[in-house]
């Protein structure tokens, strides 16, 4: 039992009718969805309502690991829910303890989500203010125009990439940016799906340059299946498809530049500026479309790179082919710099794979002075009985490379059809680390 529990357990009769409901923004009448996760005494239960935990009174027969659909009453003790309906879905997996001890820290969880009483435009002047700048009111209206017409998912989304953005880049030309970022983060195609429609563009072209055949050559590395049976494969496939991309490209021109050398030795072999290259001679609209629709998804991967005081924050996008289907995998590093290196001993990486058979999930890995903790986001119905037989491996092999492993936590979520960059992972690897992951030396 850790210490959580233990507290939990200890709950006086008196607190019974004292529920944290406030916390899910509730009134009386209200119906929702939650899971109850822990019965702490008597008709006092925990629950979990999407990112967001709570106790409250239940008044009603329920079981530990099942959703319900939940009313909310109110008598003179208090507020109580009352189960209308339970959800006939696959019940969420249950926090797996390895050990009890955790080291202080708390497995990587998603923040909670902005309360939907606060409009787009409060919203946007908050996420201003934050940085310390004034922003026109024109600018406003029109950040409010290019978030309202989304889809609610895609709100969401454009809200984070907003953040990034003020933070990063300042607020001149904004809400431009934003609907950039917008169109490169949301595409609904792959990024293999859109470099085939430049391949198509490429091969109508009798006499190509040969800028023109190095593009050809690079869409045809990035579209070859991959087979990662082994870590050495994995990682010279990443290696690759990473140095394709051209994310530093840009780098690479400051380089010359503080270097004092011209322009011309920086050569056209990765991805970006062999787009941007090809994107001043193609002859359609349909073409140039498709070309920077492609440009505007690799700017937006570079500005989810970021430094943030001692911390690198490295994005790296994986298109990948498997067994003739196309995905895009994510990886998100945060690490203390050393020695302008990442610190393997203080860093948090976020992986959002999207695989064959568990469809897509989310590994938050926590490591702390060698102590690492692991939490899985799925959508897959066994996945906790696979974690928990797995977990004892994980334990072994890691400690064979001195580290140890605190604890590995699941957690069951609905599965949603989402365009580009799932909102999930944007904010998790967008927003700091609750108190207990920061990390601090």
């Amino acid at each position: 039992m850790n210490l959580w529990q233990l507290i939990q357990s200890k709950v006086p009769e008196s607190m019974l009718n004292k529920t944290s409901l406030d916390n899910l923004s509730l009134a009386p009448g209200r119906v929702f969805k939650a899971m109850v996760t822990e019965q702490l005494h008597g008709a006092l239960f925990a629950i979990q309502k999407g990112a967001v935990s709570s106790k409250a009174v239940i008044q009603g027969e329920v079981k530990v690991g099942e959703e319900y659909l939940f009313q909310v009453k109110k008598d003179p003790k208090g507020l109580f829910l009352v189960p209308t309906e339970k959800i006939p879905t696959v019940p969420r997996a249950l926090p797996i303890q390895v050990e009890a001890k955790t080291g202080g820290m708390t497995p990587a969880r998603p923040p909670q989500t902005t309360t939907p009483l606060q409009t787009t435009q409060e919203r946007i002047q908050a996420i201003v203010a934050q940085k310390g700048d004034n922003i026109p009111a024109t600018t406003v209206k029109e950040l409010v125009a290019v978030i309202e017409r989304l889809p609610a998912t895609e709100k969401e989304k454009a809200i984070e990439m907003l953040k990034v953005l003020a933070k990063q880049n300042g607020i001149t030309n904004i809400p431009d940016k934003l609907q950039m970022m917008i169109g490169g983060l949301s595409d609904k195609e792959t990024t293999i799906q859109t470099l085939t429609k430049v391949e198509a563009s490429l091969q109508k072209i009798t006499l190509p340059t040969p800028a023109q055949e190095k593009l050809m050559e690079v869409i045809q590395k990035m579209q070859q299946p991959q087979t990662l049976h082994t870590k050495a494969e994995a990682l010279q496939f990443i290696r690759q498809a990473v140095t394709l991309l051209g994310l530093d490209f840009e780098k690479g021109l400051s380089d010359l530049i503080r270097q004092g050398q011209p322009f011309s030795e920086g050569k056209l072999e990765q991805l970006k500026p062999l787009l941007m290259n090809y994107l001043q001679q193609v002859a359609t609209l349909e073409e140039k479309a498709a070309v920077t629709q492609l440009i505007s998804k690799l700017t937006g991967f570079q500005l989810l790179s970021r430094e943030e005081g001692n911390l690198h924050h490295i994005f790296i996008p994986i298109p990948i082919k498997m067994h003739e289907e196309t995905k895009d995998w994510y990886v998100h590093i945060s690490s203390k710099k050393k020695n302008e290196m990442l610190d393997p001993d203080y860093c948090r990486i976020v992986l959002m794979l999207d695989l064959p058979v568990f469809s897509s999930v989310m590994v938050d890995v926590f490591v702390q002075q060698k102590v690492v903790s692991v939490s899985l986001h799925h959508s897959y119905p066994s996945m906790e009985k696979l974690v928990e037989k797995s977990a004892p491996l994980l334990k072994e092999s890691l400690s064979v490379k001195g580290f140890k492993l605190s604890a590995v936590k699941t957690e069951w979520r609905e599965h949603e059809e989402n365009d580009g960059v799932p909102v999930d992972f944007l904010k998790v690897i967008l927003t700091p680390n609750e108190k207990g992951l920061d990390i601090k030396i």
